[in-house]
């Protein structure tokens, strides 16, 4: 009886630690698999535009005006963030972080950078640079104007995941400048340039700032759709006469938007 007791013990022992075994070979094969995971342009895009669009919102909270993010500071963000699995730092042999900034592409007259690593989402890497004093003061400085987001994974680096921010304030409209998704405004009538879907002195107000930052160079975003619906005397540009026609129809004198002739 004894024997045959044993001998069980020794069989069980041996299924476990044959199991143990297939637990451990599979842990290693998964774990190979995530190290050499690799992500798509398209995929790294997406989390920097959640980037921008976070930083927008927390700006939205604090009173601030919007960044616009420019396709050009995303590329050389993108060369920073590669640069920084090397050396964790606001230098790039020897040179200051700006020395990437190409000034007849962004005639900027302030920048600085955030970075960050370790952190393979949006939110948790915005929380790292929101819980830091100097990177929350960057992301709140009511100067700047446009950003840039760069994002790598490198299965072989020490941290993994690999962050930066380009921040620049410049008093220039910048090529292809764009406001990220959650900022893109919809009409819901003629006249509703901020999109509430009310026609207000908000609207007007909105139509007016446009008009001004136009006339005199300064950044200022409106997309095709507001155009279109800020257009209230219809000749296809937008001026002060289409301010006085958006007025005319608060007042009640015009019954409708746009106006008619």
């Amino acid at each position: 009886m004894m024997t045959t007791t044993v001998k069980m013990m020794k069989k069980t022992m041996s299924v476990l630690a044959a199991l143990a075994s297939i637990a451990t070979l599979a842990f290693s094969a998964m774990a190979n698999t995530f190290a050499a995971e690799e992500y798509c342009d398209d995929e790294l895009r997406s989390m920097a535009n959640e980037v921008a669009i976070l930083v927008n919102e927390v700006r939205e909270e604090n009173g601030l005006e919007p960044l616009y993010v420019v396709p050009y500071l995303n590329e050389i963000a993108d060369i920073r963030a590669v640069e920084t699995i090397e050396d964790f730092s606001h230098s790039r042999g020897g040179q200051r972080f700006t020395s990437i900034i190409d000034t007849e592409v962004v005639d900027y007259l302030a920048a600085a950078e955030n970075i960050a690593c370790g952190y393979g989402t949006a939110a948790e890497t915005f929380q790292q640079w929101m819980d830091s004093d100097g990177h929350r003061k960057n992301i709140l400085n009511p100067n700047m104007t446009h950003i840039g987001i760069g994002v790598v994974y490198d299965s072989e680096s020490d941290y993994g995941w690999y962050w930066q921010q380009m921040f620049v304030e410049t008093d220039q409209v910048l090529e292809n400048q764009y406001l990220p998704n959650s900022y893109e405004v919809v009409p819901q009538a003629e006249g509703d340039v901020n999109g509430d879907g009310v026609v207000d002195s908000f609207d007007y107000l909105g139509l007016c700032e446009y008009i001004y930052k136009t006339k005199n160079n300064i950044p200022v975003y409106m997309n095709d759709a507001q155009i279109a619906t800020a257009d209230c005397f219809r000749d296809g540009i937008i001026t002060e006469a289409d301010a006085k026609v958006m007025v005319r129809y608060l007042l009640g004198e015009y019954k409708k938007l746009p106006f008619e002739f």
